[in-house]
C-alpha cells in the first residue's frame, strides 16, 4: 500500500506544470480564500480589471494538468483494483494448495500405516514359520539374512526360549553378541 502511495505522488509530482504548482502556492498563500475563487481563477473567470490573471494558454496548461491527474488517478484506482484482485486470486490458490497438501499428507500417512500393517502381519509370518523350524535350520536362514533389523524384529517376536536356540545356532560370533546386546536393550537395529 505505501509503495503504491508513493507511486502515486511520485507520478503527481512529475505531471504537475509550473502554472499549477503555482495555482496551489497562491492557495496557500492565502491569494484565494475559498475553492470557488480559485476555480473561477482557473478558468479564467477571475477578473481583476479588464484580463483574468491567467492567460488563456496558462487556462488550458492548467486544465490539461487536472485532466491528466485526474487521468492518472483513475488508472491508480484501476491498478490498485487490479492488485486486488491478484491478491484475491493467489490466496485464493494458496488455500488450494493448502487443502491439496493436507490431503496427500494424510493419504501418505494411511500408506505408511498401511505398509506399517503389512510389515508387521509379515514378520508375524516368519516368527511363526522360524518358531516351526528346528534351531539349526532357523539360523541358517537367519546367517545369510544381511538386514539385522529385521533378523531382530523376528527374534523379538518368538518365545525367548525358541530366540534363544536360535541366536546360539548363528555362525557368526559378533553378529550374535550384536544381535543379543540389541535385544537385551530392547532396540530395533543393533
Amino acid at each position: 500500500m505505501k509503495k503504491l502511495a508513493l507511486i502515486f505522488l511520485l507520478i503527481l509530482g512529475m505531471t504537475l506544470s509550473f502554472s499549477a504548482i503555482a495555482l496551489v502556492m497562491l492557495f496557500a498563500n492565502g491569494v484565494f480564500t475559498s475553492m470557488d475563487e480559485a476555480r473561477e481563477f482557473i478558468m479564467g473567470e477571475l477578473y481583476t480589471g479588464d484580463a483574468s490573471l491567467l492567460q488563456t494558454g496558462e487556462v488550458i496548461q492548467v486544465q490539461d494538468a487536472l485532466l491528466q491527474l485526474q487521468q492518472q488517478k483513475q488508472e491508480l484506482e484501476g491498478d490498485k483494483l487490479k492488485l486486488r484482485e491478484d491478491l484475491a486470486s493467489l490466496q485464493s490458490v494458496r488455500d488450494s494448495l493448502s487443502g491439496e497438501i493436507k490431503t496427500v499428507a494424510t493419504q501418505a500417512q494411511a500408506a505408511n500405516q498401511t505398509q506399517a500393517q503389512q510389515r508387521e502381519k509379515g514378520l508375524e509370518q516368519a516368527a511363526a514359520l522360524y518358531s516351526a523350524l528346528r534351531p539349526a535350520d532357523a539360523a541358517a536362514i537367519l546367517d545369510v539374512t544381511e538386514d539385522d533389523k529385521m533378523v531382530l524384529d523376528i527374534l523379538s517376536k518368538l518365545k525367548d526360549r525358541q530366540a534363544a536356540r536360535i541366536l546360539n545356532a548363528l555362525q557368526d560370533a559378533n553378529r550374535k553378541a550384536r544381535l543379543t546386546t540389541a535385544l537385551v536393550e530392547g532396540k530395533t537395529t543393533p
